[in-house]
């Protein structure tokens, strides 16, 4: 047995070890028998190809570190790539660490989770809602018959009558119990018609310019599924800012919300014209930003323009959640990968394991070595062996990694940090041309740099809204609270939503004082989870900060030892997902970043070839 990964061995090599054994006394017979076997299981990596053919090959060795969203992803599409069974891949975790958001050791773990109360509520304490028009995700959520799509918010479990009845009906935008004008709006217990008739005398000419600026955008976005699909050379994108670009969504990207609006013609005031009426407001302070600060705990100034058009989107059709938790998505998609791997190339090695693995293990170091493997290391410095490929599949900023390189031109055991986002060539590069010292900070742009935007989520049992908190009677509390923000500002919470009788869920930016939760919920609240999504280790989503040079992404592949050799695969490489995240943030963002990454895999290792031509349903 042997920590060390397979190689391929030299036949020479083999050929002499069985002449020794041949020519070897009886006595020294086992023992050269045993040095064989030593040799093998080191150096040997044996598989058995399809139709019970026994086919001997070297494999491509695969570490994605990160096993949420786009980390499972990713090694379910490089198993679909996988017809030539010729990819091993370990997807490594970090283990599960209690956090407060100040530990400097703790991950926070996947953004999307969940937690259930004793009497089998579930309650989504990150990515709380999918859309319908996510094309990634329910084509995952197809492949498993296990989950089943519920509403959202839904309470995870089968509700009496009496239960549903009490739940209250409608949303609210909060503006502060100080304002002159406490609720910005509110549609309580209105059917979906007499919402729309109140959005549309509200808002009137800016709600239809920002429904159709974000129809055109869905539109345009949705053409990203074909460019995933296609093998064309175009659409191996070198970095997200291309896909944009592609797309005609890059001045989206790059502009804040504000600028967006801005520039189709949306409000920021109320027209003399329409103060005339009653009941009239400004959708972009209002509406917008609600939905900003529920979504990302931005405004619209820090949101980039696209951000802002994707919560939009959300307007546009169905939304749902997982039954159980979305976190279920996680594990679908890695049996999925593992199992239809498994089915293709016949589950067993010679050492009866699956060439898809998922293991809990914190990453410490990286160390490449320019052409021959990039080499991971654990937190006591362990090896935990030497990859092909390297798929970083968390942000980069809270991965606390050490990426370093191995060799110079006057030593090669030195080691140096590596230049991330430059291509290196792998026959010519040394340390000192390529400014390895500094290059974390030198060579990365703004977006894999900057931290995220902190959202606590508290789950409340036993609680009672303070109507006079709100300003409201008891009819008209709405199941979701959302905020302006003054609201938020005044209280210091994002949103508020209503589980079951008497359970809520709170977006926060700091985690609630307990006179807080007192004066909103009652002394009979209790608090069942408290989540900061922040702190030293993380958050929620990337702080946009208005776009511009901070929307500029890095590379889907940061570091290349082979590029500029004579073979394209000659050297170990680093890919990043996560550079999808510079100008927007969702579940299905992360699945596309994922796809993409995959794509540009499968290609490096000749399972897919990019071809110039354009096929009719193409063009």
């Amino acid at each position: 047995t042997t920590d060390d990964p397979p190689t391929t061995l030299d036949p020479s090599q083999l050929k002499t070890s069985l002449l020794f054994i041949v020519y070897s006394t009886t006595m020294n017979y086992r023992l050269h028998l045993l040095s064989l076997l030593v040799i093998t299981s080191k150096r040997v990596s044996l598989t058995y190809g399809q139709e019970g053919t026994e086919d001997e090959h070297e494999f491509k060795r695969i570490a994605i570190i990160g096993a949420g969203i786009s980390g499972t992803f990713t090694a379910k599409y490089l198993s679909d790539f996988d017809d030539k069974c010729l990819l091993d891949i370990t997807i490594f975790s970090p283990p599960k660490l209690e956090t407060d958001g100040t530990s400097e050791e703790a991950d926070q773990g996947s953004r999307v989770s969940s937690t259930t109360l004793e009497d089998g509520t579930v309650v989504e304490l990150g990515a709380s809602i999918i859309f319908e028009g996510n094309k990634l995700v329910n084509k995952m959520i197809d492949g498993d018959e296990e989950l089943i799509k519920v509403d959202p918010h839904s309470a995870g479990r089968d509700l009496t009558d009496e239960e549903s009845r009490k739940i209250n009906k409608g949303m609210g935008i909060f503006n502060g119990k100080s304002s002159d004008n406490p609720w910005a709006l509110l549609l309580t217990n209105m059917t979906s018609e007499e919402s729309k008739k109140a959005l549309l005398w509200r808002y009137n000419l800016d709600l239809w310019r920002i429904h159709r600026a974000t129809n055109r955008a869905v539109e345009s976005f949705n053409l990203i599924y074909d460019f995933i699909d296609s093998t064309h050379e175009a659409t191996f994108f070198d970095s997200p800012n291309d896909v944009w670009r592609a797309l005609g969504l890059a001045h989206a990207a790059s502009v804040s919300f504000d600028e967006y609006l801005d520039s189709i013609g949306v409000s920021s005031h109320i027209a003399w014209w329409r103060s005339l009426w009653t009941g009239q407001g400004v959708m972009r302070s209002e509406l917008q930003t609600a939905m900003n600060i529920c979504n990302n705990n931005q405004l619209n100034s820090q949101m980039t323009g696209l951000g802002g058009l994707i919560n939009s989107a959300a307007s546009t059709g169905t939304l749902f959640s997982i039954k159980g938790g979305n976190d279920k998505l996680l594990d679908s998609a890695f049996h999925q990968a593992k199992n239809n791997h498994d089915q293709v190339c016949r589950k067993q090695d010679m050492y009866g394991e699956s060439k898809i693995r998922r293991i809990t293990k914190r990453i410490k170091t990286l160390v490449s070595d320019f052409e021959h493997g990039i080499e991971l290391f654990d937190q006591g410095g362990k090896s935990l062996g030497t990859f092909d490929v390297v798929v970083l599949a968390a942000p980069l900023q809270f991965s606390g990694i050490n990426f370093l390189g191995k060799g110079s031109m006057f030593d090669n055991t030195v080691l140096h940090s590596i230049p991330l986002n430059e291509m290196v060539d792998g026959d010519n590069s040394n340390a000192n041309e390529h400014g390895h010292k500094h290059a974390l900070g030198s060579h990365l742009p703004s977006s894999a740099t900057r931290p995220y935007t902190q959202v606590v989520t508290t789950v409340i049992s036993n609680a009672n809204i303070d109507i006079s908190q709100f300003s409201l009677d008891n009819d008209e509390v709405p199941r979701s609270i959302l905020f302006t923000e003054t609201g938020r500002d005044e209280l210091g919470i994002s949103s508020i939503g209503q589980i079951t009788e008497g359970v809520y869920k709170v977006f926060s930016s700091d985690k609630l004082t307990n006179d807080t939760i007192l004066q909103l919920f009652g002394n009979k609240a209790t608090v069942e989870e408290v989540k900061v999504w922040g702190g030293r280790k993380g958050g929620a989503t990337p702080a946009f900060n208005g776009g511009g040079e901070s929307s500029y992404s890095t590379r889907f592949n940061l570091y290349d030892g082979g590029h500029g050799s004579s073979s394209f695969t000659k050297g170990a490489a680093l890919y990043y997902t996560n550079a999808m995240e510079s100008s927007v943030s969702a579940i299905e963002i992360s699945a596309i970043g994922s796809k993409f990454v995959s794509k540009l895999i499968a290609q490096r290792f000749g399972l897919i070839e990019a071809t110039a031509d354009i096929s009719g349903d193409e063009l």
